[in-house]
């Protein structure tokens, strides 16, 4: 347990302070990766600090099949990192020499979790066999099912604690402390059991370095598949003037709402029913049947579905496979419906097509079901010949698919922006500061499935190397830390005694207090959902930036709370600051003409019907020269957001001399 080196007081009230060499926040995949890889590598002093261990994206997320993207190593087709690189890059908005430090190393974050005891499939040989996945012109994809990432955190865990690393649980990180010098030097949390004591719970921890993370901006959008335990804490970055990065680029797809679940995979090569109702169940309506052509091309986009499984503004045209994405939208959004994916029935299509059956399905779908011997007479016995985890997934969450249809939207499932590091993961604004996994905006427009897994592992070993390279390693000086701590302190401190204040003197109930703090979150959900989800228009976006810029400034200035409701509302403080970003990025692309791309569409009325039955969604076609470029964000000298467009840099294609490579990394010029 780190020392209590100190205390602040601050209006006469004493609070603790920690001291640790290197601040890890968050307990997701990447964290506890980096945690172990700073542990092996020398580092005694660390600390993990989470406001749940037990929550987050990793552990609380997947799909039918989740999968971790690797270099290949038992093709009959060669791999190499220079040739898997092009799959990152190919999508655009993407720093080739980030992407090639994810590639080169791939296989040493894979084989470090094998090492852990992650069970990924291989052959009889030893083979880590694979198959293609989104993006992905190779088959660099493994998986262990449904649960990949959790697995992976559950054997990171482990060794975490083996190695008897340090964990703060329940703490919630609300400010991160930065020196006149933009270098982070820790952060203050809130202990969420002590809420109720003289200090709030506050405690500050003083570090030389500070990993961050926190995954995406989960708590962002109404329709999101992100865990309900998953809030993330970018916001807490952006406060104190860290770069951000291509904050437009997000990705959608199709997700039960009920229980949070990808409808990827399996659950579309089975061809499930898609209907609509109104609010209370009535008047179902099979309503992709109007915008497709025959039985052909209707079972060609809902089997293509689950490859093709992130919204694509590039495959709405030509009955492709997000125009269902879009439809599903259109009937949620625009027209106020309910949507289901049915197992129990198959789809339904237009009187003058026939009737449902091998001789009407498309021939890559009917080859693929029937070469996995899962052709059967309803999408769910189909599902349970192809995929029978899929099925008892739901059932564990009290959901009988063979029974009841799942509910689903278009939902927010992973932030492919975020925080601006450099090919060491360290922030390119706040010295010592690290993004790491899903924070760190390395992924750009459109990334291989399963990348993200891969980028975590490989941020979580670059970060830990670059902390461990440094030369003031353990000269760290508790005085010139200290001396920068009170006015950050002071200001959340201040912000939390007027609360509780004017709750001690009114009648409030906590019911009604946590009710206040429940509509700001719920006006900026339908706000984001609504102007920076899949469907972006650049009026509906400005307005949408002026009520944030607004409720930032204002929701929170005379709330009454308990203690009890302060963790609550200081996390909604920073996810308010980390909304008016978003929004603002999304303003300066759309007003620079970039036009639709990744997962999602820009409309006006200058633009081209998406389907000639779909006059209301007219796209705005890419331009491409913003793929050659990188949109950064960040505060001018008077505080003010702006953007900027960095030339992607190339991939590296220098010679490594191995004679003089290892010259370098004797001497660590490497860091150079």
């Amino acid at each position: 347990m780190p020392k209590s080196a100190s205390t602040l007081t601050l209006n006469n009230t004493t609070y603790p302070v920690l001291h640790t060499h290197v601040l890890v926040i968050g307990s997701g995949a990447a964290s506890l990766s980096c945690a172990v890889h700073l542990k092996r590598m020398g580092c005694d002093d660390l600390l993990i600090v989470t406001d749940n261990r037990n929550g987050g994206t990793s552990r609380n997320t997947g799909s039918d099949k989740q999968t971790y993207y690797k270099l290949s190593d038992s093709t009959t087709l060669p791999d190499s990192p220079y040739a898997m690189v092009n799959s990152y890059t190919q999508g655009g908005a993407v720093h080739g020499d980030i992407a090639f430090v994810e590639t080169q190393n791939s296989s040493r974050a894979f084989y470090n979790l094998i090492s852990l005891g992650v069970p990924f499939p291989y052959n009889k040989y030893g083979g880590f066999v694979g198959y293609k996945t989104d993006h992905d012109p190779s088959n660099r994809g493994t998986s262990l099912g449904p649960f990949t990432s959790k697995i992976m955190v559950e054997q990171l865990q482990k060794e975490v604690d083996h190695l008897q690393i340090e964990l703060l649980d329940h703490h919630d990180v609300v400010r991160l402390l930065v020196d006149d010098n933009d270098m982070a030097i820790g952060a203050l949390m809130v202990d969420k059991h002590q809420c109720e004591t003289e200090s709030m719970g506050f405690k500050v921890v003083l570090a030389e370095h500070v990993v961050l993370g926190t995954g995406g901006p989960a708590n962002f959008y109404k329709a999101s598949v992100y865990p309900r335990v998953h809030f993330g804490s970018i916001g807490l970055a952006f406060e104190v003037g860290a770069e951000a990065v291509n904050l437009t680029e997000s990705q959608y797809g199709i997700a039960s709402t009920k229980f949070r679940w990808n409808l990827s995979g399996s659950y579309q090569q089975v061809l499930p029913r898609y209907m609509s109702t109104d609010k209370d169940g009535s008047n179902p309506v099979d309503f992709l049947i109007p915008y497709f052509s025959s039985w052909q091309d209707l079972t060609r986009a809902v089997f293509l579905k689950g490859y093709q499984w992130p919204f694509d503004a590039a495959k709405v045209p030509d009955e492709g496979s997000s125009l269902i994405d879009l439809l599903v939208y259109n009937e949620t959004i625009v027209k106020g419906r309910r949507v289901y994916l049915d197992f129990t029935t198959n789809l339904q299509g237009d009187p003058s097509w026939g009737t449902f059956g091998k001789e009407s399905v498309d021939e890559t779908a009917l080859h693929y079901l029937e070469a996995s011997k899962a052709w059967d007479q309803t999408p769910y016995k189909r599902l349970k010949r192809l995929n029978p985890i899929a099925i008892e997934l739901y059932l564990t969450h009290n959901i009988d698919i063979s029974k009841e249809p799942l509910e689903v939207d278009v939902c927010a499932q992973h932030n492919n922006g975020g925080l601006s590091g450099d090919i060491w993961w360290e922030s390119t604004s706040i010295k010592h500061l690290y993004p790491i996994g899903e924070i760190n905006g390395s992924h750009g427009v459109s990334r291989p499935g399963g990348s993200a897994l891969n980028s975590g592992q490989v941020g979580a070993l670059r970060a830990a190397t670059r902390i461990m390279g440094y030369e003031t390693h353990n000269n760290y000086t508790f005085e010139e830390k200290s001396q920068a701590i009170p006015s950050s302190v002071e200001e959340i401190v201040t912000y939390c005694t007027k609360w509780t204040s004017r709750f001690s003197q009114s009648s409030e109930s906590i019911q009604e207090a946590k009710g206040k703090l429940d509509s700001i979150l719920a006006e900026m959900q339908q706000r984001m959902s609504a102007a920076a989800g899949p469907i972006r228009s650049l009026s509906l976006v400005q307005e949408k930036l002026r009520e944030a810029i607004a409720q930032q400034k204002s929701a929170l200035q005379d709330l009454a709370l308990p203690p009890v409701l302060v963790p609550r509302a200081l996390r909604l403080r920073h996810m308010l600051i980390a909304q008016v970003w978003y929004l603002f990025a999304v303003e300066q692309y759309i007003k620079q003409g970039g036009g639709s791309r990744g997962s999602f569409l820009i409309v006006g009325k200058e633009g081209i019907p998406a389907h000639e039955k779909l006059l209301n969604y007219s796209i705005i076609p890419e331009n491409v020269e913003f793929r050659k470029v990188v949109q950064v964000l960040y505060n001018d000298s008077e505080g003010s957001l702006q953007t900027r467009n960095d030339l992607c840099r190339e991939v590296p294609t220098q010679s490594f001399w191995f004679e003089r490579v290892w010259a370098d990394f004797r001497d660590k010029k490497y860091f150079d």
